[in-house]
């Protein structure tokens, strides 16, 4: 994987490759967090390698960070939700949604039964 990213990347030295591969077990170790059985993930097929390869990828190319973090994020939800990569068949629960609730509502306003008056308008009526 770490020669695929460095093609990709036209990286053609070894100075980042620690830092490379830091962002690789990363990767795997964000797919294993949301379920996805760690004999996938290190052995991977071509859909998680190509999520782990993004998100080396949002790490890795700054111009297009945005663009592969987004990516990613398409690919990972995706994942989360293809039965045969969870252990024993067990698919993570979506995450709870809040509860419609209805707005508030506020107390009626009443209205005022007289005009306010201004003292300086009864003062320029009497003059």
């Amino acid at each position: 994987m770490l020669e695929k990213i460095k093609k990709i990347q036209g990286i053609n030295h070894t100075d980042f490759d620690d830092t490379i591969n830091m962002w690789i077990q990363a990767g795997k170790i964000d797919l294993i967090r949301i379920g996805i059985v760690d004999t996938y993930v290190n052995n991977p097929d071509s859909l998680i390698e190509t999520a782990i390869i993004t998100y080396v990828l949002s790490q890795l190319d700054v111009a297009n960070a945005e663009l592969y973090a987004n990516s990613y994020a398409l690919q990972k939800d995706t994942l989360r939700h293809i039965h045969e990569y969870y252990e024993a068949g067990e698919t993570p629960t979506d995450p709870p949604t809040e509860p419609v609730t209805e707005p508030p509502t506020l107390p009626p306003t009443i209205p005022p039964t007289e005009p306010p008056t201004n003292p300086i308008e009864e003062e320029q009526d009497g003059v």
